[in-house]
């Protein structure tokens, strides 16, 4: 039977983006390995029902300390070696580079994916342009690998990595965002209230933003313009950008949010909003929370960043604004709130949207190909 190896540095974001992909790639034949950090015992057994091999790696996906990559490296490579996949399909950076260099070397297939670009690419700080300086020969080298595919979840970051490296264009793919199941976040008309609900969800970052929506919540109130923020979200205590649970918890008690904690029934908050908001000045993929919101058939909004201006058609399924323009995030949040029928149009056009372009069954079918076609190869 052939493989398919996945090497990612977290079990949840599996488990919420990838999942898919993997049960239908072994519904195509495939044996599903997974090497990850497993922390979630639910989930291991969650992805054992599901006939899928679990991995457990001890890798950090917030060090960038160079020994201790180089610890993963050796560790890690012979866990590869031993699983022998037909395909690899490394996620996320760090994976990527400890994959690329094992593919590379033992000219073995692989796929690396890249979901947004994150902070190595895109912070101007002396320790991200070091690194990035680093890793610069490493892309490279990996990238000479001729049974070597790289993916994005938009155009913007393939221009960057293109930039950036020296890979054929011919072996880069845009991928539109994780795939949404069209039939577990169906559409649904917003629910009518008087005061609305403006949905924040997200990795509990201060770079997604929330900080800029509780400034722009003061302001509109001060104008009579009230809404609710709703946040809901997924703690990275270990991330130097982590929104502390103390700024949360007295937000809440301040009136500034309404903390929801962690989510299991994202459809379910997302059909009890009335517009859904990510102004993140993260360098995202396509935010999957957007995704669902289109999908359900909620207005949306979000700065400029990353594949947010893929799935936003300004006026058309949402509203787009220049990164950390807070004005303008104030005034186009208060044109939504201010118009139902501007929102259910919105709304409307999303929900096509994805049913066109961002369906999970359009995603997968176009993953599955690129497994084919490397297995093939062999």
């Amino acid at each position: 039977m052939r493989k398919i190896c996945y090497f990612i540095n977290t079990d949840w974001y599996f488990d919420l983006h990838w999942i898919e992909r993997a049960e239908r790639a072994q519904q195509a034949g495939y044996q599903i390995h997974i090497i990850s950090n497993f922390v979630d015992q639910l989930l291991v057994t969650k992805f054992n029902n599901l006939g899928f091999v679990c991995h457990n790696s001890s890798i950090s996906a917030q060090s960038v300390n160079p020994f201790k990559f180089a610890s993963e490296l050796i560790s890690i490579t012979r866990l590869i070696k031993s699983i022998d996949a037909d395909v690899l399909h490394c996620i996320t950076i760090k994976p990527g580079l400890i994959g690329g260099l094992y593919a590379k070397i033992f000219s073995k297939s692989i796929i690396i994916s890249f979901v947004g670009l994150g902070r190595v690419f895109t912070k101007k700080t002396f320790k991200f342009s070091l690194i990035k300086r680093f890793v610069k020969p490493l892309y490279n080298f990996i990238f000479s690998n001729k049974n070597c595919l790289v993916t994005f979840e938009h155009q913007s970051d393939r221009s960057c990595i293109l930039n950036f490296s020296k890979i054929n264009k011919d072996r880069t793919v845009v991928i539109d965002g994780a795939g949404i199941n069209i039939n577990e976040f169906p559409y649904s008309k917003e629910p009518s209230r008087e005061t609305p609900f403006v949905l924040f969800a997200s990795r509990l970052l201060w770079s997604k933003g929330l900080a800029d929506l509780i400034i722009v919540k003061k302001r509109l109130a001060s104008e009579g313009v009230m809404f609710t923020l709703n946040v809901a979200g997924i703690p990275t205590p270990d991330d130097p950008d982590s929104i502390p649970l103390s700024f949360l918890e007295k937000a809440h008690k301040n009136g500034e949010i309404n903390w929801l904690g962690k989510c299991d029934d994202m459809k379910g908050l997302i059909k009890d909003s009335n517009i859904v908001a990510l102004p993140s000045m993260y360098p995202e993929g396509i935010p999957r929370i957007l995704l669902e919101a289109c999908s359900v058939g909620r207005a949306i909004i979000s700065y400029d960043v990353g594949g947010c201006s893929s799935l936003i058609e300004n006026n058309k399924n949402g509203l787009i604004i220049d990164k950390g323009n807070v004005d303008a995030l104030a005034e186009s949040l208060k044109k939504l709130l201010l118009s139902k029928d501007a929102r259910a149009i919105m709304g409307q056009n999303g929900r096509k949207l994805i049913e066109e372009k961002f369906c999970s069954k359009i995603i997968t079918k176009e993953t599955i190909k690129l497994y084919d076609y490397l297995s093939n190869k062999e």
